[in-house]
């Protein structure tokens, strides 16, 4: 469906007398995805047995986990050596269109590789041992430091100073009335040191973005399926449109995208609820590295339409982790502080299902991906007005569904033993429940206390 819907929507474009299809562009790279999925299908099942055999396992607490039985991690690493796999093959394929003379596969960037090494050794330290918030987002700002070095998108605000440079030349062109009081250009650096900020932003919060949403069986892999079942659309337009200007990167993207939809796709039936085996922080961050790593590359060659589109794309995580931290701090919490206030969490509280809030997520995140696409066929000026109603009305709903300010209510857990009384009653929508253990006693009342 999805190549019926690339072949009649995305135009066959001639460059340099030959013909790119998207059929040309996806035969030699299915093979990425059959790898990518294979692997990624085949090595879950062993990481669950690795994981409950080292006893890395998620552990029921009935506050925040929604899961009625321990559940072995480490289903990331399947995933990861799925994805790597797929960039394996893909140096055994051939690029649809190549320079003579130059190398006819792939080159994918290793800093890329590099980076989601980084990002896999933070999540499975944080998944065996734990560790600070903090830590993660250093280790992933490190990990966009990668992208950074090797040049990755560290030119992607420069369509915007460019703009701006050739509005400054032309108020200063001799006879205009601001040449003789502006002389004013943007250097180089400022495009430079902007957008590597730009990298490491997008990195961090699409990292923390797919790790919060991890909180139902099934629902940040098959969401992460979508957004990449998007990108993928996204990266094949762009190589068949560009007429081979810039193949390699071209084919960068398609393979990326391909590699972590096989990989996402062969792990998702066993994550699906009830679920047999988690992602862990290594698996939910790894999947919003290779988001980010596809949002920055859609701005390479100051694409800013396709950047653009490809935010959209991944609103859904964006849209959970915003409310998240604006919830937080209205209320007066640590913007890092755990709670079962995400959108999953206020759907299941709500009345749905597991299974049906999992599919209304994959639904919305499906709409979110058409949304997105839609700007290859609309001018962006219309995009952008299209984006800015849904994203106003998404906001306004929250906020009167309850989903930004918390009605807390504490309540302090005494011993059942000693004649304590468990008290129920019907609670509002957005109401927080605190529960406390019963305060020590003071010094005073501990010198009475006999042994």
């Amino acid at each position: 469906m999805v190549m019926g819907l690339l072949a009649e929507f995305v135009p066959d474009v001639l460059g340099g007398g030959r013909t790119l299809t998207v059929d040309l562009v996806l035969e030699q790279y299915i093979w990425v995805f059959y790898g990518a999925f294979l692997i990624s299908f085949v090595f879950t099942p062993i990481m669950r047995v690795v994981a409950s055999y080292y006893q890395i396992i998620d552990q029921p607490d009935r506050l925040r986990k929604m899961h009625n039985v321990p559940v072995a991690y480490l289903g990331g690493i399947a995933v990861f050596l799925g994805w790597l796999t797929g960039l394996a093959i893909s140096q055994f394929r051939k690029m649809p269109l190549h320079e003579p003379g130059l190398s006819t596969h792939v080159t994918i960037n290793f800093s890329i590789v590099a980076g989601a090494c980084v990002i896999i050794v933070i999540g499975l330290w944080d998944d065996v041992l734990g560790i600070k918030p903090w830590v993660k987002i250093v280790g992933q700002a490190g990990a966009a430091t990668f992208l950074v070095a090797d040049d990755i998108g560290t030119h992607c605000t420069g369509l915007f100073f460019d703009t701006l440079n050739s509005w400054l030349n032309f108020q200063q062109q001799p006879g205009h009335w601001m040449a003789s009081i502006m002389t004013l250009h943007i250097p180089g650096w400022v495009t430079y040191l902007t957008s590597s900020a730009v990298v490491i932003f997008v990195v961090v919060a699409c990292c923390n973005a797919t790790n919060l949403m991890d909180g139902l069986d099934g629902l940040c892999g098959g969401v992460t399926a979508v957004i990449s079942g998007g990108f993928l659309f996204l990266a094949v337009h762009l190589a068949v449109s560009s007429g081979g200007l810039d193949p390699n990167l071209d084919a960068m993207r398609v393979v990326i995208a391909i590699a972590l939809l096989g990989a996402v796709l062969g792990f998702v039936p066993y994550n699906f609820n009830p679920a047999s085996i988690f992602m862990g922080d290594t698996g939910s961050m790894f999947l919003g590295f290779c988001c980010a790593t596809m949002i920055i590359l859609m701005s390479q060659g100051q694409h800013w339409r396709w950047f653009l589109a490809s935010m959209v794309m991944f609103a859904l995580p964006v849209l959970d982790t915003a409310l998240a931290f604006a919830r937080r701090w209205v209320n007066g919490r640590p913007v890092f502080s755990a709670d079962k206030l995400h959108f999953h969490h206020q759907l299941v509280a709500r009345g749905f299902s597991v299974k049906k809030t999992v599919f209304i997520s994959y639904g919305l995140a499906f709409f979110f991906a058409v949304a997105g696409a839609s700007i290859v066929f609309i001018r962006t000026r219309y995009a952008i007005a299209f984006y800015l109603i849904i994203f106003g009305y998404i906001i306004v709903a929250a906020y009167k569904m309850g989903m930004v300010h918390e009605k807390p209510r504490v309540v302090t857990r005494g011993d059942l033993s000693d004649g304590g009384q468990a008290t129920s009653g019907s609670l509002e929508p957005g109401t927080v429940i605190e529960i406390r253990d019963t305060p020590e006693p003071k010094a005073a009342e501990k010198s009475n206390l006999r042994v």
